[in-house]
Parts: structure tokens; sequence; C-alpha cells
């Protein structure tokens, strides 16, 4: 699975003008971006102008993804003369008489839903292997295939002599040249297309264009000049700060609501499988954030946490695969164990010497501050944390356990925002359990370079916990590795602990935990579907209870609730809420509205 580059991309909506290929038009767009990756998503005949949609940089990826969309050209055709080409490029080989307009209006209905077209000879299609043009050109004729399109309208607005002027929206793959065609047969006369231009695809529209200004008044009048044909501007194929400047700014990155524009349900990944998703490994529903409930079969439109697009994952039923994925500069290096297991290290920090601990660090509370700072202030190596995806008493309190305090993703952004290097990731395999401390510290030792390590003084490891902190420091003074034992911090005459603060979570001592947290507790909603409904002036969340975390009892609580909101600009906002718990369903009452957000997390005040 290719990694792409996401620097210069982006979606430009760009004017091609008239008498230039949809491939030459592209020319400016690569010298004012400084880039060769680009592409469209449909083209456009020399003699039309109009909309063209260009994905730019990684964005390429997408052009198989947004083809699909329905298109809307005017078109002014000419009834009484066709061309070979069935354009005004091409030699004339049929004339005949001129319909009213009536009569052209009266078979119109005739060409609106599902129809069968069959294309122009003169076009990029393949018979038997060979470009239909080039086969045309060589004097041979080929009958095309006829295929079903969809016409969804056709408008007669303009009747001047021999010449209409139509506005037609269509899907996919509809030729309008072959209209004009069969309009005019059925008609009992021949007609040809003498301008064509491309109004909106899909959701884009020609007015929002790169370089709409230079186009003239589409009418019958100018699209029977006779200089028509002759207005390539050549100035777009050179290096122009004006034109330059104008598709530097009209391009576009993807953000969410160019997303769902474009058709795809957008996913914001969730910290803790940012290394999961950029290394290809196997996807889970649960590592994304959600909206609403996806539909079975869909695309997801990935965005990383920061909201930069990620690429595409497709949905099939509860199945997900890759579509394409986006490089990232995460902030923090993640390491899976297998990763370090197999000396696959960074190599960097491995010359530097590593400054870690090694914990489930489960609500990064205050009794692990002494452990952080310490790690933090060995500036001169590589500073990290060993952590495991769930709390390590998750696989000891078998069904007792209540769940974890935090989820790795809160605890990795955690580790961001306090400025470690790298964490490594432990999943408790068989394997993994069954090893012993001393083998488990000498991997890290070993292919880690461990200089420095730091422990609580209840610190175990290893098979059954068989290694404690005085068989640690006999370890470390062996290997040569400067060691520290940080005591227990009390709050309240008690031991502060994740246990504790789990405890009084089921307890609903919220204030405490805040103090202890250094924040209020936190449900991490990633994995969340919602179901969305507007109640009196409240927008109402509700999803099933998810996740390994402890909820607490059932009842009603104020909260607050993180959010992104999505529009033309992504925000993240707080916003206070009521929360109900019963039965496993979880409900968040917003009084503002937030029907178009994403639910990160709810904090209880």
């Amino acid at each position: 699975m290719a990694k792409t580059q996401v620097s210069k991309s982006g979606i430009l909506l760009l004017a091609k003008q008239k008498g230039c290929t949809s491939f030459s038009s592209l020319s400016a767009v690569k010298k004012s971006l400084e880039t060769s990756k680009v592409g469209h998503t449909g083209t456009l005949d020399s003699f039309a102008d109009g909309l063209l949609v260009v994905l730019t940089g990684g964005m390429t990826r997408l052009v198989p993804h947004i083809t699909s969309f329905d298109k809307t050209y005017l078109a002014v055709f000419e009834f009484g003369t066709e061309t070979d080409t069935l354009d005004p490029t091409g030699n004339i080989v049929g004339t005949g008489p001129v319909p009213s307009r009536k009569q052209i209006e009266d078979v119109l209905p005739e060409f609106t839903g599902e129809i069968f077209q069959a294309p122009p000879l003169f076009s990029a299609l393949h018979i038997n292997g060979k470009r239909a043009s080039d086969i045309a050109r060589s004097g041979s004729s080929v009958k095309m295939p006829e295929r079903k399109i969809t016409v969804h309208s056709i408008k007669l607005l303009e009747w001047q002599d021999r010449y209409a002027l139509f506005e037609i929206s269509c899907s996919k793959g509809t030729y309008i040249r072959s209209l004009a065609r069969d309009i005019a047969r059925r008609c009992g006369t021949v007609a040809h297309v003498t301008a064509l231009r491309r109004t909106k695809v899909g959701p884009f529209s020609l007015e929002n264009a790169a370089l709409y200004s230079l186009l003239d008044e589409f009418s019958i009048e100018s699209g029977i000049k006779e200089n028509a044909l002759n207005s390539v501007n050549q100035n777009l194929t050179e290096k122009n700060d004006g034109i330059c400047g104008e598709i530097k700014k009209s391009l576009l990155p993807m953000n969410i609501q160019l997303a769902e524009y474009c058709g795809f349900v957008p996913a914001i990944l969730t910290q803790a499988y940012i290394q999961d998703f950029i290394n290809g490994r196997k996807l889970k529903n649960h590592a994304f954030l959600y909206k609403t409930v996806p539909p079975e079969n869909c695309e997801f439109a990935v965005f990383y946490p920061d909201l930069t697009f990620a690429g595409v994952v497709k949905k099939q039923k509860r199945k997900l695969s890759y579509g394409f994925v986006l490089s990232y500069n995460n902030p923090i290096r993640i390491f899976s164990w297998e990763q370090i297991f197999y000396g696959k290290f960074d190599k960097s920090f491995l010359q530097k010497g590593t400054a870690l601990s090694i914990g489930s660090f489960d609500g990064t509370h205050i009794g692990h501050d002494a452990i952080f700072d310490s790690i933090l202030q060995r500036k001169e190596f590589a500073r990290g944390i060993v952590t495991f995806r769930h709390s390590t008493r998750v696989a000891k309190s078998g069904d007792d356990y209540k769940g974890d305090v935090s989820t790795l993703s809160q605890r990795i952004d955690f580790f961001i925002q306090k400025g470690f290097d790298f964490v490594i990731v432990i999943d408790f395999s068989d394997d993994f359990i069954k090893m012993s401390g001393e083998e488990f510290l000498s991997i890290l030792k070993n292919n880690c370079n461990l200089k420095y390590l730091v422990e609580g003084i209840d610190f175990r490891c290893g098979h059954k916990g068989a290694m404690d902190v005085d068989a640690l420091k006999k370890f470390c003074a062996a290997g040569g590795i400067d060691f520290d034992v940080i005591s227990f911090v009390d709050y309240l005459g008690k031991k502060v602990s994740s246990s504790r603060i789990r405890q009084d979570v089921l307890n609903k001592e919220f204030s405490a935990i805040n103090i202890m947290l250094h924040k209020p507790f936190e449900i991490d909603c990633s994995g969340f579907e919602w179901n969305i409904d507007t109640q009196q002036f409240q927008t109402v969340f509700s999803a099933q209870k998810k996740g390994m975390q402890v909820f607490p009892p059932d009842g009603e609580y104020k909260v607050s609730v993180k959010m992104v909101i999505s529009g033309s600009e992504e925000i993240s906002v707080t916003k206070p809420a009521i929360c109900k718990l019963e039965s496993g369903l979880l409900r968040v009452l917003v009084s503002d509205g937030s029907c178009g957000a994403f639910v990160r997390s709810i904090q209880f005040c």
C-alpha cells in the first residue's frame, strides 16, 4: 500500500478555456503549484469550456473515487448540419431541414430519465483495444455499442434561427454530442453541437472556479462566432503571476465538509490507531470518531486527529479495508512491541540512548507527575513511555473489572502535550504474558539502548509480576542503567492510584478526580455511532455505551462535550450539556444545537 505526500495536495475547481484540451489546461496548475501530480475527474473536449475538478498532489489518489458525479451543461445545437465529430471541429457529412422549436420541445421528454445512448465514433472510448477516434480517422467505421445513461433534465432555454440553447443535467458517461445527434434524428433531421460549457460537477459550480472571469458569457451568439475556436488563451500555459496567484488561492485542502460534498462518510482517526493505519494493519471500527451511524456499505474519508486528510477506507457491512493512505507527521513516534522485538526502533533514538518508564498509566494522575518530570529532564536522551493498550488490570480481574480510567488515545494525547519523543505500545499476547521480567527488560536495554529508567515504588513486571523494584535495581546496576524510584503520592490521606480514581468514578466523586487527573474525568467517544435528533432547540445525541472505560452509574450528569463542528472550516469547541445514562444507553443533550458535529469526548464536571 503506497504512501503519498500531502504537500501541495488539494481539490481545485478550474475553468477550462475553449480551444485547449483538458490535459493541456493542467499545465498552468502544474506550474503554479510546482507539482507534476495533477489529475482531473472528467475530460472536456477541446472546443468546450467550463468546469474541471482537478486533484493535485496526494489527492490525485481520489480520482477513481469521485468520478461518478452528475454534471450540468449549457450547449448550443445547430440543427440542419451534422459533422463527423458532431462538434464544430469536424467536417460536414450531412444536411437536413431545420425543425421548429415546438418539434424539438415535443421530443425532449423521450430523452429524459434512463435511456440508451451510442457514444460518438470520435471519442476516447476503446473498441477491440483501439481508440474509437483513431478508428474513425483511419477511414474505418464501427458500430458504437449503446450504454445506459440518465438525463435528469433537458431544457430548451433559447431558440434563434437554426440554433438552440439547452441546459442539460445528466449522469456520468453522457455525451452531449450524441444527444444533439439523437434529438435531431427524432425530429427527422441532423444536428451537431457548436458550443458547450460544463457548469456543474456534482456539488461544485463553475462560478467558484479559478479563471472563471476569463470566460465569455455563454449564449447562442457567443457560440456561433467564427473565431470561437481560436480563443485559446496561450498565457494559461505560461507562468503568469496573476493566474498562478489565483490558482494557488483557489486550491481547496480536503476537509470534512468537502469530503461530504464528494459523497464520502467522514471519520476521524484516533491517536492510538495512527501507526496501525499508516502501517496498513487491520482496521477496527472503534478506531474512528463518527458523526452518526455509518451506512453498511460506504467509503470513509479519513482524517487524522488534527483534521488533516488521511486517506480513504472502504466499508462493507462491518468489514473495513484500505483505499489509500496519506503520510502523516505525527508529533510523537509510536512503536509496537513487535517493532521493538524485531529491532525496528528509530536509529536516531538508538544513537542517543533512551530514558523511559514502563506502566499502564491508566489515567495520567498526580502520582505519575514525578515519573514524567524525571524522564523529561533527561534531555540528552530520547524520552519515551512504554505502556499497554489497556490497563494490566483487564487481564488480572476478568469480569469484575469495571473499566479503564483512560483510553490509549487519551494517554498518547497527554504524552504529546508533555513533550515525549515516543511511545511503545504493548498488547497482551500469550507470548508476552509468559515473558520473564529479565527478558523483557533485556529487549528494551538492547533494542532501545536504554540508559535511564524511572518507576514507582510498587512497580512489578514479568511473568506473574515476579520482578519487583529490588530486582529491577539489581538489573539496572548490572546493565549500567541509571535508575530512580518514585514514592507514592497521597491526596486527602489516601494513595493516589488508577484504582482509586476508578472507584471515585463509580462513586461520582468528580471534584476529587479533577484534582488527581489535573482535569475532569473524560469518556473517549471513539467508535460511538450516534443517532441525532432535535428536540425543542436541543440537539440530542444517543448511542450505546462502548469501549473499555469505566462509566459512572446510571443517572443524569452535568457535562462538557468536546466537539468538532464541520463547515467551511472545522472548529473544535467545548459545550455544556446534560448526559443521561440508563441501561447501557448514553444520551447527550446540547442546548444550542450541533447537528453537524463529531462528539470527541464527554467530560464529567
